[in-house]
């Protein structure tokens, strides 16, 4: 069996500001950010989990936080763990994005399937079986294996898309930032065994 832990970046820059931030969106981590990640490390260590191997998202915000909660490891960074593309939509605040595109998003902001017609960016199924590719690789190259992955919050929402199948991806919301997602994987199956739990207040 080959185990993800799956965090999410803590808070960076364009989080405080509410800048809409994909795959070219670069931003270090805030201060808020590093602490979380600091809290999720200190609590794995409670836990004593030792991770074998980490990946990351070559994003300056998903390295931050893996070098944080690993901070001895050698990370291999793989683009296919970058942020979901909202093409012509990155770099702009949020809230002019749902103001403009209303149609784009249900009432609690999530992005709806079909928008990369609009803004030229990812499309869901195009990512999604880029992750499924990516697992598939991780249980050949790395069997009884635990991995910590460093990601973003809408590519972390497509690789539940990826496990579950999820016809209404919509009514999953995207996980908070340092939110750690456990996903077992065998040549077999593949088990989502917990999403989004919050390390950072349990310290």
């Amino acid at each position: 069996m080959t185990t993800l832990y799956i965090i999410r970046h803590g808070q960076s820059q364009a989080n405080a500001k509410g800048i809409l931030q994909g795959s070219h969106i670069d931003t270090p981590l805030t201060a808020k950010g590093r602490q979380q990640a600091q809290l999720v490390s200190s609590q794995l260590k409670r836990q004593r989990l030792q991770f074998d191997l980490v990946y990351a998202s070559p994003l300056l915000r998903a390295a931050q936080t893996a070098a944080i909660i690993a901070p001895k490891s050698v990370t291999v960074f793989d683009s296919r763990l970058k942020e979901f593309d909202y093409g012509l939509w990155d770099g702009e605040l949020e809230k002019t994005i749902w103001k403009k595109f209303p149609d784009c998003f249900d009432l609690r902001h999530n992005l709806l399937p079909g928008t990369s017609e609009i803004n030229h960016g990812d499309n869901f199924e195009q990512v999604t079986f880029r992750l499924q590719q990516l697992f598939a690789e991780l249980v050949n190259r790395h069997p009884q294996k635990k991995i910590l992955i460093a990601s973003h919050g809408f590519t972390i929402k497509l690789m539940m898309n990826a496990v579950l199948g999820i016809n209404r991806l919509s009514s999953l919301n995207e996980p908070t930032n340092a939110g750690l997602t456990k996903i077992e994987l065998t040549p077999q199956t593949q088990t989502v065994y917990y999403f989004n739990r919050d390390l950072t207040a349990a310290n």
